[in-house]
């Protein structure tokens, strides 16, 4: 009898022990601060306001306080992609606990360097074509994150442009080198001109010094058309693209709206800011013990055309009825 209360009391006891140590153990979650590491394609204040902020939002809604139990270690590339491992071995060197990468090339170099930290990318063309997962649905390994399709985008580029330039025989196409998606997506390009019958010429420019050689070689191609491919550099520096295509009275359309607001003619894509800002629920779910391999990389669920109709004017266009009644927002 008193042995069986004894072993009862005991057993009571390392019961009570261990919902302490449960309690504890999510105590310890509950107080830890997190440390994401984001690796940006370029250091300005103008990307970190138009980016950054929104994934703040997004974090905060979710419970993330910056300070509190969240902190941010930031790495910067300067625009020159090259720059990528370096930036990132920082980053695994600071032992964060997530890295987000800002464009699908950092998320490559950073895959690169470490195999169990996780890496959520905010932007990518096709993340399966370039490696950096093995499907949509099933990712496999620590990388995850949001898709922009950019070789599909650049098909409709095409479709557009003809409607504002029916006469659209010759595009130039702007691109970078070191944009690991770009490749394909020039390849869609082309492929889907040939079907328009259009002649394309590919102009590569390597960083903002070769803008003035790039915008010589359009010049000079004798092109009724230019469509610039979707990348963190350009749009970055979209000021000097914009402004040679208006003086050169050339219609041209982006992927980004960063482009229309400085003057551009149109552009048609995703919102990017909106993908930081969702790319806080991969962070929130992944630091709550997800693993990336589980999170099915998101499509993007729709897109944005906004059009500079001054522009228009100045560059001496109609912009069709078609293009009005499809557009999210006209500028005047």
């Amino acid at each position: 009898m008193v042995s069986n209360v004894f072993l009862s009391l005991c057993a009571l006891w390392f019961l009570v022990l261990g919902t302490m140590g449960s309690g504890s153990a999510v105590a310890q979650s509950a107080n830890k601060v997190w440390k994401v590491g984001i690796l940006w394609h370029a250091g300005t204040p103008q990307e970190e306001e138009v980016m950054f902020r929104p994934l703040v939002e997004g974090l905060r809604e979710l419970g993330y306080i910056e300070g509190r139990n969240l902190v941010f270690e930031h790495t910067y590339v300067n625009e020159d992609y090259s720059g990528f491992p370096a930036r990132a071995q920082e980053l695994i060197d600071r032992k964060v606990d997530i890295i987000l990468a800002s464009v699908a090339p950092a998320a490559l170099a950073a895959n690169r360097l470490t195999k169990t930290i996780p890496i959520v990318f905010a932007t990518s063309g096709d993340p399966v074509k370039i490696g950096l997962v093995k499907s949509i649905r099933q990712p496999g390994g620590n990388v995850t994150g949001l898709s922009l399709f950019v070789s599909e985008l650049t098909a409709k580029h095409l479709e557009i442009l003809r409607k504002f330039v029916p006469d659209l025989a010759r595009v130039a196409i702007l691109w970078y080198p070191r944009n690991q998606d770009h490749p394909l997506a020039l390849q869609e390009t082309e492929r889907a001109a040939e079907q328009l019958k259009l002649q394309t010429i590919r102009v590569a420019v390597n960083g903002p010094e070769d803008f003035d050689n790039a915008f010589s070689v359009i010049t000079k191609a004798d092109v009724n058309g230019l469509i610039v491919l979707g990348d963190a550099m350009l749009r970055v520096n979209h000021k000097p693209i914009v402004q040679f295509a208006t003086k050169a009275r050339l219609p041209a359309v982006y992927a980004a709206r960063d482009y229309v607001d400085a003057g551009g003619l149109v552009s048609y894509g995703v919102c990017i800011p909106c993908n930081f800002k969702r790319s806080a629920a991969f962070i929130d779910k992944i630091l709550k013990g997800t693993k990336p391999t589980d999170l099915p990389v998101e499509l993007p669920a729709q897109f944005t055309m906004v059009v500079n109709g001054k522009t228009a004017k100045m560059l001496g266009l109609t912009v069709p009825q078609s293009v009005i009644l499809a557009a999210d927002e006209v500028l005047e």
